[in-house]
């Protein structure tokens, strides 16, 4: 009986065709291990039109002259795929001209004894390995559970047709991009891995199963990088969060620093929700930006209307309010409604959620009148089983959160303990006894560290596998930015966990909110470096009021009219959008035109993008006007 003929394993390396010391120094390695391959002309940077497409129809966005060489290396990859595709090879090794084996590989594809599932096998020391699950009688195989680089794997033909459909248009860099639609990633690559971006739309359903051979393969040389710090903004952040490299000098060469993954060994379990973490935190980047507006207060039958316009007007998320009491104006089962209504017209939602039956903010901070009777760790324990009761409501129905906002305005703390009791029942900062000795300061921290990490906890489990959201904690203090640091300190120490700091900026009611004063946000950037800043609420009368007497804006920047809320919102987009940390800004009270869903004071509904009649005002403009 004849035996089955072997099943070669083709080896390719990307080179670029000026780079013959590097051709020569990989040539010279792989002769050592026995390997033969053929040389995949890498390509150039100049060949790139940045209008439209490159030559050959490979569509690129988002990516800029300042980051040709990297667009580049990832549409090297890309015409690789088609040639393995072209020629049918069932499965290739793939190695960029700095990739080094650590030792002889098989040329048979049986010897490797992949996986029957896989798609992609990543041989590199960059990417970090989950569990293993397939132990072949050579190598063992780990799910993709995040980590960096291209340097080296292999893939199929059927895995580099999904490659080429996730890729196309091309707008990250090419791990983030490959990553992204990773099924592993996809179900292990909660807060705070770094891997999970949204999926490219023209492709939202393409999953590739990926492994990683453990132990690596592949290890990266040390040697002169060939984009540097001409790198895609999103490539910059990750290389020095998970690579210990910094591409944001002058200089155009840096070497690798310290290890050179996300180790496996540095993944920490929290005690109470057992949900596995890296110790750091995900963090937005420098050219994603949120444009928001709050619907809370939105009529539900004229749900569909107001986001059509909303994102017509260039808006891309909205931000709800939840209470506690199903009975409650604004309670879950409404903000679901309203949920599906701005998914459907294509916006993204962040949901704030108050733990209160009605209004939280730094005055009031009730609990609701369900859980009044709980003692602490009863109400530790309720935080976090609500939080992600509600969370995976949203992720249930597919209209997931892109960011859960724990608690409103909580400045002094959040579910305070009713007056007159014991504040250890609840999480109250700032004591309002006014007699007898309050509370030592230090262990109120520890209460409300214990219910907002309780409320993390929560947000975390309620996201889907396939669902990534970042929770936020949010201050009254957008005009006060020492108050703001001097709380965020605290919290830091006391070990409170979160992705995104949220201000609240009111030009009317904070002392000195001038656009001046806003811009200062920057400054919390040396501070919290991977902490971006979003305004959460902000808001400008287009009208005069009414509160007593005839309100008007003396004194103020910007005029209680309709083109003076126009400026006022596009100066303030401006100026959240040019911060290094700025990373969103939030209208408040956008739909707060009557009182058909609770009282509505005269100031509010000046304060409305829509007048009273429904119709949008001038200001929604701005969102599309700000680059």
């Amino acid at each position: 009986m004849a035996m089955p003929s072997a099943i070669p394993m083709y080896c390719f390396v990307i080179n670029l065709g000026d780079d013959t010391e590097r051709m020569a120094l990989i040539t010279a390695h792989l002769s050592t291990v026995g390997m033969s391959f053929e040389r995949w002309p890498a390509t150039e940077a100049a060949m790139l039109d940045y209008a439209l497409e490159a030559r050959d129809g490979i569509v690129i966005r988002e990516f800029g002259p300042w980051a040709a060489g990297e667009a580049a290396c990832g549409m090297s990859h890309i015409r690789l795929w088609r040639h393995i595709i072209e020629r049918r090879i069932s499965w290739a090794i793939v190695l960029e001209d700095d990739a080094r084996l650590r030792g002889p590989v098989p040329f048979d594809v049986a010897e490797w004894d992949l996986p029957p599932d896989a798609d992609i096998v990543l041989l590199n020391r960059r990417a970090c390995a989950g569990v293993t699950r397939h132990r072949g009688q050579r190598f063992c195989y780990a799910d993709v559970t995040g980590g960096a680089g291209t340097e080296g794997y292999i893939v199929s033909q059927a895995g580099a047709a999904k490659l080429l459909a996730i890729t196309q248009p091309l707008k990250d860099p090419l791990d983030f991009q490959m990553y992204a639609h990773f099924d592993s990633v996809r179900r292990s690559d909660r807060h705070p891995f770094f891997w999970a971006l949204p999926r490219n739309p023209v492709a939202k359903d393409v999953s590739v199963t990926a492994y990683r051979i453990v132990p690596d393969l592949v290890e990266h040389a040390d040697v002169e990088s060939s984009i540097g710090n001409r790198r895609h903004a999103r490539a910059r952040f990750y290389c020095r969060l998970l690579l210990g490299v910094n591409f944001d000098h002058d200089y155009y060469y840096c070497g690798y620093a310290g290890t050179q993954s996300v180790s496996p060994d540095v993944v920490t379990r929290n005690c109470r929700s057992g949900y596995e973490s890296v110790d750091s935190h995900f963090a937005l980047t420098e050219n994603v930006f949120i444009r928001g507006v709050d619907i809370s207060h939105c009529r539900e039958e004229k749900a569909e209307s107001v986001t059509k316009i909303l994102a017509a007007k260039g808006a891309d998320t909205v931000r709800l309010s939840v209470w506690v009491d199903d009975r409650s104006a604004l309670n879950l089962a409404r903000g679901l409604r309203l949920a599906r209504a701005a998914t459907t017209a294509g916006l993204q939602l962040y949901l704030t959620l108050h733990y209160s039956d009605g209004w939280a903010d730094p005055g009031r901070q009730p609990k609701p009148k369900a859980w009044q009777t709980f003692g602490v760790r009863a109400l530790i324990d309720q935080v976090e089983s609500y939080t992600q009761e509600v969370v995976s409501s949203f992720c249930h129905q597919g209209t997931p959160p892109s960011v859960v906002q724990l608690g409103n305005e909580i400045t002094n703390g959040l579910l305070w303990a009713e007056d007159g009791h014991d504040e250890r029942g609840g999480g109250r900062l700032h004591s309002t006894w006014i007699d007898g000795a309050s509370w030592r300061g230090d262990d109120q921290w520890i209460v409300l560290s214990e219910l907002l990490n309780a409320a993390v906890a929560g947000a975390r489990e309620g996201f889907l596998s396939s669902e990534v959201g970042r929770v936020m904690l949010h201050l009254d203090r957008g005009a006060d930015l020492a108050g703001t640091k001097w709380w965020l300190d605290r919290a830091t120490a006391m070990g409170i966990d979160y992705d995104l700091i949220g201000l609240s900026f009111y030009s009317l009611w904070h002392d000195n909110a001038t656009i001046a004063t806003l811009a200062r946000v920057r400054e919390l950037q040396d501070s919290y470096p991977s902490k971006p800043v979003v305004i959460s609420e902000t808001a400008h009368p287009y009208r005069p009021f009414w509160d007593g007497k005839i309100m008007r804006a003396a004194g103020l920047e910007f005029a209680f009219t309709p083109a003076g809320q126009f400026e006022y919102l596009e100066a303030a987009l401006r100026t959240i959008r040019g911060a290094p940390n700025g990373a969103g800004l939030f209208w408040w009270g956008a739909c707060f035109t009557d009182s058909s869903l609770e009282p509505c004071p005269d100031c509010f509904r000046a304060h409305a993008l829509f007048d009273a009649q429904g119709n949008p005002l001038p200001a929604l403009a701005a969102f599309g006007a700000v680059p």
